[in-house]
């Protein structure tokens, strides 16, 4: 498990890193201080049924990187997801951002540089 840790310490972070837009996202709907504008794309996302997609892409993910599954096309699977949930996030951080007024926020920004090193982590370790 240790080796599988050392090749897959990126999907290691990723899994925690979804884990942790989780828990930013209950942390915030908890001590009311996240009010999206209604009807907007955030106010969507932060609802329980995509807190716990989070909740089982970061698992799909913490379990490829930990014992480095090769069969069913769990790899394909596991990026897809990975990259739709932190594109979704990214897409509705941004309209969010863009309904405020603000330029870019900091949760857009850290989606942004997640996405695209989850992209580059696809591309150069294939």
């Amino acid at each position: 498990m240790i080796n599988n840790l050392r090749h897959n310490y990126l999907w290691l972070l990723s899994a925690l890193e979804t884990y942790g837009l989780g828990l930013y996202f209950i942390a915030t709907n908890s001590m009311g201080n996240f009010t999206p504008p209604p009807s907007s794309v955030l106010d969507m996302l932060d609802d329980p049924p995509f807190i716990f997609l989070l909740g089982v892409v970061g698992t799909i993910t913490l379990v490829y990187s930990l014992w480095n599954i090769q069969r069913f096309h769990y790899k394909t699977i596991m990026t897809a997801s990975l990259t739709f949930v932190w594109l979704s996030f990214l897409c509705g951080f941004v309209i969010h951002d863009q309904l405020r007024g603000d330029l870019l926020s900091i949760p857009s920004m850290y989606s942004f540089f997640v996405l695209i090193r989850i992209v580059l982590a696809v591309i150069l370790k294939g």
